[in-house]
């Protein structure tokens, strides 16, 4: 289950052995943030949090 920010699973994906592409950034702060990762078997997944 998904924590609401994105520091506690992007702390996950590296332990798991993917990798941050693009660590949590600031969109804005209507929209949030988000992330960029890439897993094991190379493809990218993004993330989005509003915290």
């Amino acid at each position: 289950m998904p924590s609401g920010d994105l520091s506690n699973e992007l702390g996950k994906v590296e332990k798991a052995g993917g990798k941050v592409l693009i660590p949590k950034t600031l969109i804005s702060e209507q929209y949030g943030h988000m992330a960029v990762c890439l897993d094991t078997e190379g493809n990218r997944i993004a993330l989005h949090s509003m915290q």
